[in-house]
């Protein structure tokens, strides 16, 4: 059996960043999260949420600062889910044209 082939485009960088999520369904409610690594495409987050699906259309913004003119979001859809340790989901989102 060989290995599965790396599909990233782009290289992963470990950063650990403060990101707001929020569906593009007004129904479900934007949260906080902390990435585990980030990329010119994409990043991969925790999160205790489980509403999260794969094609699903997010809106992520770095650094999020209440109220600060500089947040800026962009788009992204849901590419990957994974269980991880505990009640918390790993969630993979590629950018839309980031890259």
């Amino acid at each position: 059996m060989q290995p599965a082939k790396e599909q990233r485009q782009t290289p992963r960088r470990a950063l650990k960043q403060v990101v707001r999520i929020r569906p593009f369904d007004p129904g479900l409610p934007p949260e906080y999260c902390t990435t585990f690594n980030v990329s010119q495409g994409g990043l991969y987050f925790a999160t205790s949420a489980n509403h999260y699906v794969p094609g699903m259309n997010v809106y992520v913004t770095s650094d999020f600062q209440v109220g600060s003119p500089l947040n800026r979001s962009v788009a992204g859809a849901v590419v990957r889910i994974d269980r991880l340790e505990g009640d918390l989901y790993g969630v993979a989102v590629q950018i839309f044209g980031g890259r």
